[in-house]
């Protein structure tokens, strides 16, 4: 048989994900075309008719005269006089403004929260799929490079192989290991099942150098040992099972128990002890791969190593850790696409509605804006007076966003999540804060726009009676 470098882990845990998939087809759906348009001039038509049915029930002199100031109202910080009396004439008109237009407040909040929101979910899709390879490939399997060993292997040809592993000066660890392609069944629904990989390593001191038990909200690592197997964490939610509950492999049909449920994002994997599947089925586990670790990280010295391995007797194919990361990493790249759409909506979300709202409110302020001119105000001042409102307004939309998004990446996460695969479920840090700088920024790009508008306001004609 021919040997060749045989990309076996893309087959390992890929291969139930897309067999049988020819060439993608992405098919626009016209259903969900119209019910977006539905929703949106829906949306459109119920804000008019609210907005024309309450101008519909004032009288026409009401309407020809110009809508009066609201009124002023304490607000609930001029209760606490340790913080309200410490605060200039400028910015007690700042917070008490902010409370008049209740409106327009609750509207900003609601726009900026939004473009907040998005633009955590899109960086937050991106923390959480692309940074599943680098876990799995180093934080969790270890190994370098797995050899995996003809079917019918003799014990000669095995025992070469362990000695080639055992005096070869550039590997510095290996473990054999069985691997089997198996269904489980749950502990309620017995017809059905998923797929998984049944893999018992030959048990040592040094397993943690090639696989990590943990936990994936705590990292709190797990041992290996005769009590239980270790399922991962998909494969015990799409069962329903916890720690302590049965679960059937079907071949043998065989019951044990779980011991612990280990983080994981690629394929279903159980683990267990050469004792305990020597308990389960009765007879030792015939190994038929290797795992192997070099003494050098570089990517050549690695290849080195397997190109030696592939040459012993009873050795069909060589695969490597850092291929099947970087064939993810490229299957996943086209996902910044997603980002950069997320972004440009959140962007043109920000701005329109910071742009209108700001609108409205110079126009529904001309007069108040203009008397402000009249006592002696420049235009950055005035400009100021208006901007101390959407900057808080900004902070607070953003924080609220904060919730939304993590909300929203939580659901669109788990919903292009498929059967085989778990993405990530947090956020990084950084990107809360690119999250909030980008928001800041289209609000700051917004109130330069609107310094021109403010600059434009005519003191006489603004002052003038509409009588």
């Amino acid at each position: 048989m021919e040997k060749k470098i045989f990309p076996y882990i893309i087959i390992h845990a890929y291969g139930m994900m897309y067999k049988g998939m020819d060439t993608i087809r992405i098919p626009y759906q016209w259903s969900l075309a119209l019910y977006a348009q539905g929703i949106a001039v829906g949306s459109i038509l119920i804000a008019t008719l609210i907005s024309a049915g309450r101008e519909l029930r004032e009288t026409p002199a009401s309407l020809m005269r110009p809508p009066a100031p609201k009124k002023g109202k304490r607000v609930l910080l001029e209760y606490v006089p340790f913080i309200w009396k410490r605060l200039s004439f400028l910015w007690k008109s700042t917070i008490r403004n902010l409370f008049r237009y209740k409106k327009r407040f609750f509207m900003t909040v609601f726009g900026i929260g939004t473009c907040m929101g998005l633009l955590l979910t899109g960086f937050g899709i991106r923390d959480s799929v692309f940074d599943i390879t680098g876990i799995q490939y180093s934080d969790l399997q270890k190994y370098q490079g797995q050899g995996i060993y003809q079917e019918n292997i003799n014990e000669n040809e095995e025992k070469e192989i362990n000695k080639f592993l055992s005096t070869n000066k550039q590997i510095k660890s290996f473990v054999p290991i069985y691997f089997k392609k198996t269904k489980v069944l749950g502990k309620e629904d017995k017809s059905l099942g998923q797929n998984v990989y049944i893999e018992v390593p030959k048990t040592g001191k040094n397993l943690s150098d090639f696989l990590i038990f943990r936990d994936r909200s705590s990292h709190k690592n797990y041992k290996l040992d005769n009590n239980g197997v270790i399922v991962t964490e998909k494969l015990a939610k799409e069962l329903g099972i916890e720690r302590g509950d049965k679960i059937t492999l079907k071949e043998g049909n065989k019951s044990v128990r779980v011991q612990n449920i280990c983080e994981n994002y690629m394929a279903h994997y159980i683990y267990m002890t050469q004792e305990l599947y020597k308990e389960t089925y009765g007879k030792e586990p015939a190994y038929n791969g290797v795992l192997f670790n070099t003494t050098s990280s570089k990517d050549e010295k690695i290849e080195e190593v397997g190109e030696k391995l592939i040459d012993q007797e009873g050795i069909i194919s060589v695969s490597y850790a850092k291929d099947m990361k970087r064939q993810m990493d490229d299957m996943i790249g086209s996902l910044n696409m997603v980002i950069v759409v997320l972004i440009i909506s959140a962007g043109l979300l920000a701005f329109v509605v910071l742009y209108n709202l700001n609108i409205v409110n110079i126009e529904e302020r001309k007069r108040e804006l203009a008397t402000l001119k009249v006592l002696g105000f420049y235009d950055r001042e005035v400009s100021a007076y208006v901007y101390r409102e959407n900057i808080i307004l900004t902070f607070v939309g953003a924080l609220a966003g904060i919730g939304f998004g993590v909300g929203l990446h939580q659901f669109v996460i788990q919903t292009l999540e498929v059967e085989m695969v778990m993405f990530g479920r947090s956020i990084n840090k950084p990107s809360y804060l690119y999250s909030i700088l980008l928001t800041i920024g289209f609000s700051v790009i917004v109130n330069l726009v609107m310094f021109f508008k403010l600059k434009k306001i005519d003191m006489v004609t603004s002052l003038k009676s509409h009588e």
